[in-house]
């Protein structure tokens, strides 16, 4: 069974601006000819055509942006739900060392 790679949308998109350009060109040749009216009709359908094929790529755009978006949001949520850093633990003759001296601060303050 032979499959075709399904097209793409910029496919698409190109052969949509290929055809609003076939379009400005047999306008330029009917004003050549001298029918402005078939020319103005062309002229009308390449320039909607052209600003449909404008709203599409600033869809697929806008589409591309939103799923890089996502993505990046998952790699920062990655990064932030990483270990906290840890600090060593204090060598033990200084914590106790601390811990006398705040009991005789305390042991000081309740004798006045």
């Amino acid at each position: 069974m032979d499959t075709e790679p399904q097209p793409g949308s910029g496919d698409y998109v190109g052969q949509l601006a290929d055809h609003a350009r076939r379009l400005q060109g047999e306008a330029r040749d009917a004003i050549a000819r001298g029918e402005f009216t078939r020319a103005s009709a062309l002229i009308g359908d390449a320039e909607l055509l052209a600003e449909d094929v404008h709203g599409l790529v600033g869809d697929m755009e806008r589409r591309q942006l939103g799923d890089l978006t996502l993505l990046a949001t998952y790699d920062i949520r990655a990064l932030a739900a990483a270990a906290p850093v840890r600090l060593p633990p204090p060598p033990r003759r200084s914590l106790r060392l601390a811990i006398g001296a705040t009991l005789a601060m305390s042991l000081a303050l309740t004798e006045c």
